[in-house]
């Protein structure tokens, strides 16, 4: 099924959705306590043992379990190309899942321009609740550089570039949000660089440790637009701060 932080990353690649043709179906539970959960299956494109669908001996197990070789389903769909072997091939899945993670950052780069700060409200509700970062340092190097020492790949680098379109808004809302309180923009920092550092911890690099912050970002978000402003924030935040900076 995939560890749980490629579980993660998947269906943050997939936006929540089953990728098969016509399906659709949002599989995230909303929580009414804690944080929501991810119920879709990481499907595999060549089968994770001798026996099971499109099987590939010459593959190790991490191939086998890695992102690339998963495909976000519901369990119906997931059933159905494993069972129906024959109309769902490894060419065809793989097809597919580029196709439908491409639709889904397409549609995430093109909503940028319409962040706004209601949704941005809601985006930063949780930073009310976050003790002020000590002494973050907003000694930056440029998005460009960034990218390169975090050997980020071009998906996560049209998603960065796309981002930074909404910087304005979002600059001008923490503005705003600093004259009623002073410690926001230490606050808002802390919390990403408090999960940053943690998943660096865990040994995350590179675009898994892009898209698991892209996940963070957009926590308890249910709707399209509030998740796309939590990601513009970690953007704004790449930019501005020392988020990504080792």
């Amino acid at each position: 099924m995939g560890a749980y932080p490629t579980r993660i990353m998947l269906a943050f690649r997939s936006g929540g959705v089953c990728a098969f043709p016509k399906c659709g179906k949002h599989l995230t539970y909303q929580a009414k306590v804690g944080d929501d959960t991810y119920i879709g299956e990481a499907a595999h494109i060549r089968g994770e043992k001798p026996g099971a669908a499109r099987y590939d001996s010459s593959m190790t197990d991490e191939e086998r379990d890695s992102v690339r070789n998963l495909i976000y389903m519901c369990t119906d769909h997931h059933t159905i190309i494993d069972k129906v072997e024959a109309d769902w091939p490894v060419s065809a899945l793989q097809a597919l899942k580029e196709a439908h993670e491409k639709q889904v950052r397409q549609a995430m780069e093109e909503a940028f321009a319409y962040v706004a700060f209601p949704e941005l409200q809601n985006a930063v509700s949780w930073v009310a609740k976050q003790a002020p970062a000590g002494n973050g340092s907003f000694d930056i190097i440029s998005p460009d550089e960034k990218i390169k020492k975090n050997h980020l790949s071009n998906g996560a680098r049209h998603i960065i570039a796309a981002g930074l379109t909404s910087r304005s808004t979002i600059a001008a809302y923490v503005e705003v949000e600093a004259r009623l309180d002073s410690d926001f923009p230490e606050r808002l920092k802390a919390g990403f660089l408090e999960q940053y550092y943690a998943l660096r911890k865990q040994g995350h690099k590179g675009d898994e440790l892009f898209e698991l912050m892209c996940d963070f970002a957009q926590q308890g978000m249910h709707s399209q637009a509030d998740k796309t402003a939590g990601v513009a924030v970690l953007i704004y935040l790449f930019e501005i701060c020392d988020v990504f900076e080792k």
